[in-house]
């Protein structure tokens, strides 16, 4: 069962926190053999720019839809199973709703009903003006998503001063994945990486 340890609980409601009103997307590595996250490496998301570039193609912003920045992403990971690690999950925030593997994120996850990964945690961070309220995370049950734990740990009241992640201010204008039934696309996740 995936264990998050407070830390990167920490690193993971940081990035949420500062990313808002935006979604953020990140992924979390652990040694190979153990679903004990060791490692939070937030990620760019890229779609307020591929809505800019493209709307009709990409309809939503980053407000509602998270895509991550895959040649990044790719790159971490390998980097990872390079130091003896593995990636473990994939994190993104909900926008004002609630922390549910919407159907936008199992188009994502699963483009053809079938999980790209089916042995990655999805985790999802539900993120309001005044907080973070809990994150749930869900995997791959051979049919679907399903739920597999609540993090209630993942509370947090945003304090008045706000919260800065030197990460995430780097990547504020960045996009993330779609929640919602338009049938938008979002970009394939590339090949599969061996071992993940």
């Amino acid at each position: 069962m995936l264990t998050i340890p407070p830390t990167i609980v920490k690193q993971m409601q940081d990035h949420a926190l500062a990313c808002y009103p935006k979604e953020c997307c990140g992924i979390l590595l652990a040694k190979h053999g153990s679903d004990a996250a060791v490692r939070c490496v937030p990620l760019e998301n890229l779609a307020d720019k591929l809505h800019a570039l493209d709307p009709v193609e990409n309809p939503r912003d980053g407000r509602d839809w998270f895509s991550p920045n895959e040649a990044k992403l790719g790159r971490h990971v390998r980097e990872a199973e390079a130091q003896g690690e593995r990636w473990l999950a994939l994190f993104h925030s909900h926008i004002d709703c609630g922390a549910y593997f919407s159907d936008e994120d199992k188009r994502y996850a699963a483009p053809d009903g079938q999980a790209v990964y089916p042995e990655l945690y999805q985790t999802v961070i539900e993120t309001r003006a005044h907080g973070v309220v809990e994150a749930r995370t869900f995997r791959w049950d051979g049919k679907d998503y399903a739920q597999v734990a609540i993090h209630p740990d993942f509370a947090l009241t945003r304090p008045v001063s706000g919260v800065r992640c030197p990460v995430s201010d780097n990547l504020r204008n960045a996009p993330h994945q779609v929640h919602g039934d338009t049938g938008a696309r979002t970009p394939d996740p590339g090949p599969r990486t061996p071992d993940v």
